[in-house]
């Protein structure tokens, strides 16, 4: 996985590498990690230990990507209910990168990156084919609300309805990775 994300991100891999050795982050490397935050929906120090423990074994992972999609899953539901519609959504998409990604640990297969592509090929080469229409919608409807986020594009209406259908969609994916 590190030779992927030394040839994919060097950003990133230079970060991994000072969060490994003790070395101080300069000014760059937290906006890269603020960046990351907000492009994962994942909070900053979910985003240092991803990247801290990049060298793990995918598997060794399962309860932490279990506890960030409970924790992120919950919010999401708790702000939307507060009408925190941009909040909400970005909450969601976090829920559901950190839920491909222990569905990929539960089979052994790291996901560095929490992009939409990197999660479709995780999809599309692992994930039964029964299952991966669910996957995909959950992803591409996901996406949606994550671009709500940074535009505020969708109205009232199209937010909760998008919002229930995605959670709907978590709902029977979890039943798939959870159990």
């Amino acid at each position: 996985y590190l030779s992927e994300l030394k040839r994919e991100w060097p950003e990133v891999f230079r970060i991994y590498e000072k969060l490994n050795s003790g070395e101080t982050l300069n000014t760059l490397d937290k906006e890269w990690i603020e960046e990351i935050s907000k492009e994962s929906g994942w909070s900053v120090d979910d985003v240092v230990d991803e990247i801290k423990n990049a060298d793990k074994e995918p598997s060794s992972r399962i309860e932490i990507y279990q506890r960030m999609f409970e924790e992120y899953y919950n919010e999401a539901k708790e702000l939307e209910k507060k009408g925190d519609r941009r909040q909400a959504g970005e909450k969601i998409w976090g829920a559901i990168t950190a839920l491909i990604k222990l569905f990929a640990a539960k089979k052994g297969v790291g996901i560095i990156y929490w992009s939409a592509g990197k999660m479709d090929r995780f999809i599309s080469s692992n994930v039964e084919e029964k299952y991966k229409k669910l996957f995909r919608e959950l992803l591409y409807k996901g996406q949606i609300l994550h671009f709500n986020f940074y535009e505020d594009n969708l109205s009232e209406e199209g937010f909760k309805e998008t919002f229930d259908e995605v959670v709907q969609l978590i709902e029977e994916a979890k039943k798939i990775v959870v159990g």
